[in-house]
């Protein structure tokens, strides 16, 4: 959510006005410098006035207006250019969370920041593990399986792309396969074949992974750990049916630990190549670590039967931090130097449409990892890179490149109703 925060006031900032004044005084300067060259041309040009009388104080006076012009254009140029020399000092601003401050702990319980300090929780980005992804699931196919399968493993498979991301997805498995009896459904996401990426290629290549890895498998020794195959998958309706399975307590119960995560984007290259697998014009070669989304559960609410799903009006607030170094950058409540935020007046929560906010007015993450929360109930989002502000991050509002954040988020209302339902 980029916004244009305020900060303190520097010289450059002081110099601005200095330079309008300048400038706005240019013409009248001009003005007074074409009068006394009007004048000038006026003492010049009296030709009825006899040559012999005060020829010298003509000429002097002469000399004094153009003299006077000459060092009204010197301060003129000088007190232009004269900012640019002022020594500057980098303008800093401290963001606060003052949600506690607006809200009654009896009455506005839902409204307070009630979850606990930054948590040791990242993606790989940062250099701290991730949890594991609770939407992932990977089967074990041994050699024997493999030699009695009849006409391979009895999955057609389809591809999804957006830009240069590849999705190969499982279309349809036959029936009486050795698919269908390890379990494997129509829907499922391919992510990797023995190790080999299926996230970075399409249906084709995952079909080569497979058939080298058949082979491998057939040709290595009976019991070793080549002599099996690994396929994984990813079940995308898996990520939200936990999300909207997280528990309800009903009583006086803090953070349950509940947790689910799901990589959005895999690890590798992201460089735009052409067809012969050289950088496309204008591209350069890049790499990114795994981008996982990570959902826990702070705060359960107290009572739950109607959940947030798609086209849902949510009040929300929030506060978001730097994962890897704990710096606000964002809330519903949040002061700058002890100044509130210029149209805002004083509101400490949000409201937007699930699953249907324009683009680039709220973070992606939200759409992900807001699915199925309750009224009253508090989850912590861990954001990756990919669906943040990427490699080149805001410096400005403390967000380093290829930053993780984290946003804790409270459902304060659903649909314009504040309790439970």
């Amino acid at each position: 959510m980029e916004r244009g925060w305020g900060c303190g006031m520097t010289q450059t900032a002081m110099a601005i006005p200095m330079v309008l004044l300048i400038y706005c005084s240019l013409p009248v300067a001009f003005a007074f410098s074409r009068t006394i060259s009007t004048q000038r041309c006026h003492y010049e040009s009296r030709s009825l006035r006899p040559a012999s009388l005060d020829d010298g104080a003509d000429h002097r006076a002469g000399q004094q207006l153009k003299t006077r012009r000459h060092a009204i254009q010197r301060i003129v140029a000088v007190g232009a250019f004269a900012p640019l020399f002022v020594p500057t000092t980098a303008a800093t601003a401290v963001m606060t969370d003052e949600t506690a401050s607006f809200a009654s702990a009896f009455t506005d319980s839902t409204y307070r920041q009630n979850s606990p300090p930054p948590a040791s929780l990242a993606s790989s980005q940062g250099g701290i593990t991730a949890p594991p992804l609770s939407d992932e699931i990977a089967f074990a196919i041994g050699k024997s399986d493999l030699q009695n399968m009849r006409g391979g493993l009895g999955l057609e498979l389809g591809e999804a792309s957006f830009r240069t991301n590849f999705r190969v997805v499982v279309r349809s498995v036959a029936p009486n396969s050795l698919a269908e009896s390890l379990g494997i459904r129509p829907g499922w996401v391919v992510v990797s074949v023995n190790g080999a990426d299926g996230e970075r290629t399409n249906a084709s290549g995952v079909a080569i992974y497979f058939n080298r890895a058949v082979e491998a498998a057939l040709a290595a020794r009976d019991g070793s750990a080549e002599a099996v195959l690994t396929l994984t998958f990813r079940d995308p309706a898996k990520f939200r049916s936990e999300l909207e399975s997280f528990p309800i307590d009903g009583g006086e119960g803090g953070g349950t630990g509940a947790t689910a995560a799901t990589r959005v984007a895999p690890a590798g290259d992201i460089t735009q190549r052409d067809g012969n697998g050289s950088p496309k014009p204008g591209a350069y070669v890049s790499e990114q670590s795994d981008q996982v989304v990570t959902v826990s559960q702070l705060i359960p609410p107290k009572l739950c039967r109607r959940r947030a799903t798609t086209d849902d009006l949510l009040e929300i607030s929030y506060l978001g931090q730097v994962l890897e170094t704990g710096a606000i950058f964002d809330g519903s409540a949040v002061k700058i130097n002890g100044e509130a935020i210029p149209g805002r007046g004083n509101d400490i929560s949000v409201f937007f449409v699930l699953g249907k906010q324009p683009f680039g007015q709220f973070p992606p993450g939200w759409d992900v990892g807001l699915e199925g929360m309750c009224v009253g109930e508090r989850r912590r989002l861990i954001i990756p890179p990919v669906l943040a502000y990427g490699s080149t991050g805001v410096p400005r509002r403390g967000i380093p490149p290829n930053a993780s954040l984290q946003y804790d988020v409270t459902l304060v209302s659903l649909n314009g109703l504040a309790t439970p339902q």
